[in-house]
């Protein structure tokens, strides 16, 4: 998980890897509770195993 500047109207990025999902968010848009829920809306299998590594 990393903070990022993005433009506006896209508050998260993110990649799926399979075995790992990178995911940036721009904190002047979402906080990282709402990041880390849409996250989880999109990649529902994360729900039961998220395992977060904060790069700032």
């Amino acid at each position: 998980m990393e903070r990022a500047e993005l433009d506006g109207g896209i508050p998260v990025m993110y990649r799926d890897y399979g075995h790992r999902v990178r995911m940036a968010y721009d904190p002047a848009q979402i906080d990282e509770a709402a990041a880390i829920a849409l996250l989880c809306v999109r990649v529902p299998r994360l729900v039961n195993s998220l395992e977060l590594i904060r790069r700032h």
